[in-house]
């Protein structure tokens, strides 16, 4: 086999049709712990870093039955190289981690959110999934490159439904510094893996360089700047919203699934029209920590709460966090 070794196995596709359930929010804002949970179901096909990895031989090793041999050698070379969790939080890393679909998006554009250029690959993605999976449930997809992005996902989905998830923009917006300047500070081996951008970014010093700058030399830059991309993330849910019919999306808060997990992953299931293929223990998924905001964060709160007043307003969100 060449390059692509799925390429003789493509015409499989053609008859391919799926249903996208989009879990949409900010940056940090529990959009993998909800996608773990949804995952855990046994309800949904979800999307996970084998599939992202191992993209061009995702059909082969399902016609040569070497898919899970192939499953086991990603997730033994997650372990080679020290990789038990993303770094930036502690999720356990396997070749079954449910995983964002932007960065298949990213290899082949620079973007990491669906455009025209990228909407073809990402079609076949999802039929490449359904496929393997050989069943008729939903493809379970995570991307925050796309919670400002929902109108031209339906639009292109007609049959898309979606999931938001909202969080205090407080701890979004730490929580996204911490990470980002883990990922500066040192090279995040997990992300490289799956981010040639990202990979590349760490022989370029004048790319490099001014990223530290911003965000771990002077921090309170990187705070203005990460508000201000959500500040325009909310302004377009809060102006678009409602332009989604109604069966076709819910919304729910961290802070509420983090208090209510059980109960908030029966709402989801209960709107989404389905049931739980696996008997869920959410409680056990569930591993909230207390999160300080970062004192950068904490010093610029009021010019954060007036950037996006209405978002804290209607989620009832205190500006002191």
């Amino acid at each position: 086999m060449g390059i692509n070794p799925d390429e003789e196995f493509l015409q499989d596709l053609q008859q391919v049709s799926f249903q996208p359930v989009f879990i949409l929010g900010l940056h940090r804002s529990g959009t993998s712990i909800l996608y773990k949970m949804l995952s855990a179901t046994g309800s949904f096909n979800p999307v996970t870093a084998y599939h992202l990895i191992n993209y061009h031989e995702l059909l082969a090793n399902h016609h040569l039955k070497k898919e899970e041999a192939a499953k086991q050698h990603l997730t033994q070379s997650f372990k080679n190289k020290g990789l038990t969790d993303r770094g930036i939080d502690q999720l356990k890393l396997t070749a079954d981690f449910a995983e964002e679909y932007g960065f298949l998006l990213n290899t082949r554009t620079m973007q990491m959110f669906l455009t025209r250029k990228n909407v073809a690959l990402f079609t076949e993605m999802c039929k490449k999934i359904q496929y393997i999976a050989g069943n008729d449930k939903p493809i379970l997809l995570k991307n925050p490159y796309d919670f400002l992005n929902f109108l031209s996902i339906k639009q292109v989905f007609p049959n898309a439904r979606f999931v938001f998830i909202h969080r205090h923009p407080l701890k979004t917006i730490s929580s996204t510094l911490n990470a980002i300047r883990m990922i500066l500070n040192e090279k995040n081996p997990y992300t490289a893996r799956l981010s040639r951008l990202y990979d590349r970014s760490y022989d370029n010093p004048l790319l490099l360089w001014p990223l530290r700058f911003i965000f771990c030399t002077i921090p309170e830059w990187g705070v203005v700047l990460i508000t201000r991309i959500t500040a325009k993330a909310v302004k377009y849910y809060l102006k678009n919203i409602e332009k989604l019919p109604s069966e076709d999306y819910l919304s729910i808060t961290y802070e509420e699934l983090c208090e209510h997990p059980q109960e908030t992953l029966e709402y989801i299931m209960e709107r989404l029209s389905l049931r739980m293929s696996e008997k869920v223990d959410v409680a056990s998924l569930m591993s909230p920590r207390t999160v300080d905001v970062d004192g950068s964060v904490q010093k610029l709160r009021v010019y954060i709460y007036k950037s996006m007043k209405s978002y804290f307003d209607m989620f009832h969100y205190l500006r002191e966090g």
